[in-house]
């Protein structure tokens, strides 16, 4: 940085604080919700893959894990394990939930599997009994603490009390989150006897996921066969299609405000400077000079931001789950990088309307008066 940028910045040091306080907001936002964005993007669906499935059933026009509208028959299970490949198949029930918890109600996702063996249960309980007995329920710890219930407290679920006996991770799915009762509980509390909504396919060993799906789909036309990663992706994709319009929304207006902000700074330093830039024209340095001096101030600016709204966000990072769990964040270096470049490119387009003043700057009109 040159003597002159130096000066020319710290000259008026509120207005420079001002603009650097606008940069700093506008990476705040713009890398506190890329990283709550690759967080959802991590944690939804994350449960649909861990799961112990090669091929999730379901009725045709299922769409995700999440939007659980599949109705199928329990002979249909002993019919899919006839199919060539198929090595074993569990039931599952999934149905979305309003339940009572403590002194409110939560949403939570509804999960009925075979405890004895079958595949769709918890992916780790961390505390508590690691299988739910008949009326028992254990929750994941995002609901845990969400709602503030623990073990031994009870859930309100279609006006029956489930006993919560177990705390698990890895069913978090942001909004809502995954309770796991036995499939017995689950047929009972909905009314669901000798029905499921998925089922859980395990192939042999060699088989190809692909050519058993198409050979469920073909055998069974009501039935949509999703390989395990796809169905995984369906479930992240409902969720964040209808985020993301609005995440980019917010993006552009939080880039529109670092703009304006460093933009507005640096024009009226470049104004007020103008006598002094047309001096420098007329002793001999070139517009190419000039235009160097306005990118460094508009440059310093944003950097300095930039390091400020990093700290902000990492600093927040830690808090903001803690006050709204829906908060999750993940910071990688990536999204950092990708905030770097943001700001070095709001830096730029600052400086033009500045640079543009400069060059119509006319020596002689300096030595007028």
């Amino acid at each position: 940085m040159t003597i002159v940028t130096r000066r020319n910045l710290l000259t008026e040091k509120t207005r420079f604080a001002i603009a650097v306080g606008g940069i700093a907001l506008s990476v705040f936002l713009i890398s506190f919700l890329l990283s709550n964005y690759q967080a959802w993007n991590h944690t939804i669906g994350r449960f649909v893959e861990r799961v112990d499935a090669d091929i999730w059933v379901a009725r045709q026009g299922t769409i995700s894990f999440l939007a659980a509208a599949s109705i199928l028959p329990e002979q249909m299970g002993q019919e899919l394990a006839g199919v060539p490949g198929v090595e074993r198949v569990d039931p599952i029930i999934v149905r979305p939930m309003n339940v009572k918890a403590g002194d409110g109600r939560a949403d939570t996702h509804l999960v009925g599997y075979e405890v004895e063996g079958g595949a769709g249960g918890p992916l780790s309980v961390t505390k508590g009994e690691q299988v739910p007995g008949e009326g028992q329920v254990i929750i994941d710890k995002a609901f845990a603490k969400r709602t503030g219930t623990g073990l031994g407290d009870t859930l309100q679920a279609a006006g029956r009390p489930l006993e919560v006996v177990g705390v698990s991770s890895g069913g978090d799915f942001i909004f809502s989150q995954t309770s796991f009762v036995s499939l017995d509980t689950a047929r009972a509390l909905l009314d669901m006897e000798h029905l499921s909504t998925f089922y859980l396919v395990h192939l042999a060993e060699g088989a190809d996921p692909e050519a058993v799906g198409a050979d469920v789909e073909q055998r069974f036309p009501d039935v949509t066969a999703f390989i395990g990663d796809e169905f995984a992706t369906a479930t992240r994709n409902q969720v964040l299609s209808r985020i993301l319009p609005t995440l980019l929304l917010i993006l552009l207006l939080a880039f529109s405000v670092g703009v304006a902000i460093t933009g507005l700074t640096i024009y009226n330093a470049t104004i007020e400077k103008a006598r002094e830039y047309g001096i420098l024209k007329a002793i001999g340095f070139t517009n190419g000079y000039l235009f160097r001096l306005v990118l460094e101030q508009s440059l310093a600016t944003g950097l300095l931001g930039f390091v400020i709204g990093i700290a902000l966000m990492v600093v927040a990072a830690r808090f903001v789950t803690d006050l709204v769990p829906q908060f999750v964040t993940l910071i990688r270096w990536q999204e950092i990088l990708l905030v770097l470049g943001t700001t070095l490119l709001m830096s730029v387009i600052a400086a033009l309307v500045p640079v543009r003043r400069i060059a119509g700057v006319d020596p002689v009109t300096v030595f007028s008066a």
